[in-house]
Order: structure tokens, then C-alpha cells, then sequence
């Protein structure tokens, strides 16, 4: 199937969500907004033409961005001539000066495109069964925080050592024992 094929067979929601993905909107944003689910969104990702046509938008994204920043730049490449043109006179150098602040504070949005447009994610749902899964409590954001009857607390391993070397966690084991350890997840005994 050629790519113009493939993508004239998507849906209005699925081409919705290509257009949102070539504007660099993250996978789930794009999702939300096209009326599609996570895991569709990353299934379309990844068939070969669909991301084809993301990496396509993007770029063209990218490069009107830069030509729009090329332009900005020559602008003030022209108001800073101007401007060491009228040192000499100095006759009125505030409005000058005024319009290089404001070209020069113009957002630039090639370069700060945002990382995640040449990265691609992939989305899986996992789908447990119900004797798993009324084993685990979990809190408004979905982090899990009881196993069993074992309470669990989330930290994030930097933030963990952060606060063992400011000791304002009690009842802990050693830096050294924290620090090999590779879970994520700390239950309550462990604090």
C-alpha cells in the first residue's frame, strides 16, 4: 500500500491525531484531542507510513519555524546596523534600541522544538486479571500504593537519597544499602 494510500484510508480521528503529532503534540495530548485511546495512538506510531508521515509534518513544522527565525534574525541583523549607523548622530537611539529588545525577545521556535518530536514512545496496556488486580490500591494519580497488605511509598530514587543525605527520613537502613538497591517502589517497612 503506497503511504498516499495509507493515509487517505485513516480515519478523520487518526488523521486528526497525524496532524497533531506533526505539530510536535505529545502522543497522549494527541490522543485526548483526536478521540483516540493511548494504545491506538501508539499502534499507529508503529506502522512504518504512519510515523513516516509524523517525521514528514514535523519537519516541514521544523523548517517553517526556522525560516521564521531566519527572519528574525535578519531583522535584527538590520536594526543592529541601523543602530551603529546612529551612534554617531545619536539622534532618537531609544526607538532603535526599542525595536532590537523586541525582535530580540521574540520567541524563537525552531531550535526550541520540543525533544520528544524525534523520539518515539510506545504505549502498552496491560490488561490483568481481576485476582491481580484487587490485590493492588492505587491513588487519584494511578501510582500504586498498596501490594497485599504490604502500603507502599512512592519516591523517586534522587529525591530518596536527597532526603537520606538531609536525614529527614527516620528509620532507615544505610545510604550505601539504599543506594544498590534498583526498586523504584519502597515499601513502609523500609522507612
Amino acid at each position: 500500500m503506497s503511504a498516499d494510500t495509507f493515509i487517505s484510508s485513516l480515519t478523520a480521528a487518526e488523521s486528526r491525531a497525524l496532524e497533531l503529532l506533526g505539530q510536535g503534540v505529545y502522543p497522549e495530548q494527541a490522543a485526548a484531542a483526536a478521540g483516540l485511546t493511548p494504545s491506538r495512538i501508539s499502534q499507529l506510531l508503529s506502522q512504518e507510513q504512519f510515523a513516516a508521515a509524523v517525521a514528514e509534518r514535523r519537519y516541514e513544522n521544523l523548517s517553517k519555524h526556522n525560516r521564521r527565525d531566519d527572519a528574525y534574525d535578519e531583522l535584527e541583523d538590520t536594526l543592529l546596523t541601523k543602530m551603529k549607523d546612529c551612534i554617531p548622530l545619536m539622534m532618537r537611539p531609544q526607538e532603535i534600541l526599542r525595536a532590537i529588545q523586541v525582535i530580540n525577545a521574540a520567541k524563537r521556535r525552531g531550535a526550541g522544538m520540543p525533544q520528544h518530536i524525534s523520539e518515539q514512545q510506545t504505549i502498552i496496556n496491560l490488561i490483568l486479571p481481576t485476582q491481580i488486580l484487587t490485590q493492588f490500591a492505587t491513588n487519584a494519580q494511578n501510582q500504586v500504593v498498596q501490594a497485599g497488605d504490604q502500603p507502599l511509598l512512592t519516591i523517586q530514587s534522587g529525591t530518596l537519597l536527597k532526603q537520606l543525605d538531609r536525614k529527614e527520613i527516620s528509620n532507615v537502613p544505610a545510604p550505601a544499602a539504599v543506594k544498590s538497591s534498583s526498586r523504584n517502589y519502597y515499601s513502609a517497612e523500609d522507612f
